[in-house]
This record gives C-alpha cells, structure tokens and sequence, in this order.
C-alpha cells in the first residue's frame, strides 16, 4: 500500500480584474481588494483594460501606483482583443500566483473573501 503525500500548502495568488468603460464601478472593488484580510504580499493583482473610452485605465494605474508597497506586485495589462476570453488570456499567461481568482469588475467580495478561499484550498 503506498502512502499519499501530504499535499504542499497553496500560498500565493493571482487575482484578475478585467474591464471594458467600468470607471463608474471600478473604484469599488478596488477597494474590496484593498480590504482583503488576506496577507497583500501574497497577492498578486492583475488588471487588464479592454481598451476602455473613459477613465477605467487611469483608475487602474492610480490603484498601481497608490497601492504598490503593500501587494505583491500589481499590474496593469491591455487587453487589445477587447472580448473577455481574450482578456482572460492575458491575465493566465502573466499571472504568477499558485491560484488565479477571476473577480468581475462589477462585483462585489467581503473582507474575507480571499482568506476563506485560501482555507478551502488548503483543506
């Protein structure tokens, strides 16, 4: 009878907004993510703009530069093909987290919602 290894703790994480003209939400998740009680330097933010016509770019990179020291790291990518599965790809092939955690730039999440996320993986 072989023993099963003990699986290895999952830690780190990619979290992906994608977003197309949502300045009027945006704001707010960010600021979910802000919240999180989840330790920021074990999270990566990635931000993807599918070529927005009003200010969700610049809130994007207003949220980079204000929250740079905190979080892992936090990008800003363009999503030049505009459709979310395309957007999608970006963020997959520039995350580098264990996990990827898809949030929608109109969503909401609780303070806990990355901690408890994290506890279920690692169950």
């Amino acid at each position: 009878m072989t023993q099963a290894k003990p699986q290895e703790t999952v830690s780190t994480l990619s979290l992906g907004v994608i977003a197309y003209n949502e300045e009027g939400c945006l704001a707010d998740i960010l600021g979910d993510i802000s919240a999180q009680d989840y330790p920021h330097e074990k999270m990566e933010i990635l931000l993807a703009d599918s070529g927005s016509t009003d200010r969700t770019k610049e809130i994007m990179l207003r949220f980079q530069q204000e929250n740079a020291a905190g979080f892992h790291r936090i990008v800003v990518l363009d999503n030049p093909k505009k459709v979310q599965p395309a957007g999608w790809n970006v963020i997959l092939s520039n995350a580098g987290g264990e996990v990827v955690f898809r949030i929608d730039a109109h969503a909401s999440i609780p303070p806990d919602f990355v901690r408890k996320n994290m506890e279920r993986l690692n169950r």
